[in-house]
């Protein structure tokens, strides 16, 4: 087993062939951001009213307008402020003629009984016009956009140990593959079935895609440059999602934006093929030829020459590889040693937290005052300027206190603006103000689930780094199974999601101040190596370098040599 830490010094922390790489994996992002937030636009509930022939029919009553066509059929519901869609008043609509002596607003409230008229001044079609998920049947669009996220978590259970074994290109290019395929059919389906379990498959498979991709990426950057290019990392599958309103802007149907979308993704597919694997991952796995190989890509376009006495200094003991080589991981290697359990189990309070919230506010753009692209691009502004400002500080004040700041920033903005609307009414001012908190929000859930991904990738050592950023983002898919029906709860009680979004995030917040600190610390290899950091930090409250450990495990000693 070679340690490729040593390999990399030599390489550089970053440079052309790292850029060359971090290009092909990052275009991934952009169709990952395409159908996480596809719900958005495809799943959207326009405003509706019962078909009422012949008093729609434009031919018939050409001077009719929209809206007396509402007035004269759609009962008004007061408490909602509106007229409810769902159902009309009973007259008999073949007794319809040129005076309208058929309009009766007297007459019993029944429902629509034959079919719905949606507007489509904002999508001409969606899933919920063309499937009629509305009224009676509308709690299907929460459930189809819950299946998503259900996808995902049998994506991030499988794909975790997937890529750990097969490796991260290989783990990559198949699920994307998959994915893109999965795209295609679905642009052709007019099924509501086929429709969720093709949206299952993409789920599932495009999370396997970004933990081959979000490892990789890791694994050939030097301590120095993980924060600035996991960023970058994140901010791609913002602008995927900033594409995506940009798609849906100019092409209102739900067939045609996922047409586009499978468009833009499918370059990836030839791009996979001009980068190696990762040489970490062979080097681990004891690929001793295959490593250098993938190597000699690097020393290529960063125009180093690596000394044969380097490739001494990698070369590890054999009791280290038949340690860390022979032995097969699993995601139940994260529970078995006390200190690896108890991170493990707050990284997975974490990732459920920052997806609930995360895809709780972003799939519910439309439901902020304003308009719905508008909403969405400012979603991705924010996510981005969230990103930037993780790139100034995280090396500054470190992924614990960062991530933090985060959560209780986002749970606090929540908060206040449940509070704000609860006394807003028809203030415009007060609804704006509240809209910015939201955005605000947005912006704090944004920076944590990037500083969560870092933070993940730098608590465990090699050997099943994959698998704890799969069982963290198994978790986070069980918050974004979640988010959805916290969102439907709104038609109830309309100040409860956001009031559960924001005491979510608090208590997140307050839980990652027990994360240990691993600013400026080398990724770590093994399982041993993981065990004795956390005890470290425990006993110090800070990282210990190499010569300071020294220094802690002689005074141990002695500690322990004196009670004996």
């Amino acid at each position: 087993m070679l340690k490729f830490e040593v390999l990399l010094n030599s390489l550089g922390e970053i440079g052309w062939a790292q850029v060359i790489i971090y290009f092909v994996l990052f275009y991934t992002s952009v169709g990952s951001g395409i159908n996480n937030l596809f719900p958005v636009f495809a799943g959207y509930s326009p405003e509706k009213r019962c078909n009422v022939p012949p008093l729609d029919n434009q031919t018939a009553y050409p001077n009719l307008t929209e809206d007396e066509i509402l007035n004269f059929t759609t009962p008004y519901d007061p408490s909602k402020g509106n007229y409810d869609g769902c159902y009309r008043y009973g007259f008999d609509l073949i007794a319809c003629d040129e005076d309208l002596d058929c309009v009766n607003q007297s007459a019993s409230i029944i429902k629509c009984d034959q079919g719905y008229h949606y507007d489509q001044s904002v999508m001409t079609k969606t899933i919920v016009t063309e499937f009629n998920l509305t009224c009676d049947n509308s709690y299907w669009n929460t459930i189809i956009t819950s299946m998503y996220y259900v996808g995902m978590l049998i994506g991030s259970f499988l794909f975790g140990n997937f890529a750990d074994l097969v490796g991260r290109k290989l783990c990559t290019t198949v699920t994307y593959t998959g994915m893109v395929a999965c795209m295609i059919g679905l642009i052709f389906t007019h099924s509501v079935w086929l429709y969720t379990v093709l949206r299952m498959a993409i789920a599932g498979l495009c999370y396997g895609v970004t933990i081959g991709c979000f490892v990789y990426t890791m694994e050939i950057t030097g301590e120095k440059w993980r924060t600035p290019v996991s960023m970058c990392f994140h901010a791609t599958g913002a602008i995927g999602y900033m594409i995506l309103g940009g798609i849906a802007y100019n092409w209102r149907n739900w067939h045609e934006i996922m047409a586009v979308g499978t468009i833009l993704s499918s370059p990836f597919l030839i791009m996979i093929f001009l980068i190696p694997e990762s040489p970490r991952w062979l080097f681990t796995k004891n690929k001793i030829e295959k490593g250098r190989q993938a190597t000699k890509f690097m020393e290529r376009f960063n125009r180093i020459k690596i000394t044969e006495e380097t490739w001494k200094r990698a070369q590890k003991s054999s009791e280290e590889k038949a340690e860390h080589v022979s032995t097969k991981h699993t995601f139940l290697d994260l529970f078995k040693r006390k200190r690896m359990r108890l991170i493990t189990i707050n990284i997975m309070f974490n990732w459920f937290v920052n997806s609930l919230v995360y895809y709780g506010l972003a799939l519910n753009a439309g439901a902020l005052a304003g308009d719905l692209f508008l909403n969405n691009t400012l979603n991705g502004v924010m996510d981005i300027s969230s990103y930037i400002v993780c790139t100034i500080l995280m090396d500054r004040v470190g992924r614990r206190l960062l991530i933090s700041f985060y959560l209780l920033l986002a749970g606090f903005c929540l908060i206040i603006n449940v509070i704000i609307n609860a006394y807003a009414g028809v203030n415009q001012t007060l609804i704006t103000v509240g809209v910015a908190f939201a955005f605000v929000g947005k912006f704090g859930i944004s920076g944590s689930f990037a500083v969560i991904y870092n933070l993940t990738c730098e608590l465990y050592p090699t050997v099943v780094r994959s698998n704890g950023l799969g069982i963290g983002s198994m978790a986070s898919r069980v918050g974004g199974i979640s988010a959805p029906f916290i969102i439907l709860l709104q038609e109830y009680i309309s100040w409860l999601p956001n009031t559960i979004f924001g005491v979510f995030g608090i208590v997140a917040g307050l839980l990652s101040l027990w994360f240990p600190e691993t600013n400026k610390r080398p990724m770590m290899e093994s399982l041993e190596e993981a065990e004795d950091f956390y005890k470290q930090w425990r006993t110090t409250g800070r990282i210990l370098f190499d010569d300071e450990k020294l220094e802690y495990l002689n005074e141990a000693f002695e500690e322990k040599s004196t009670q004996l």
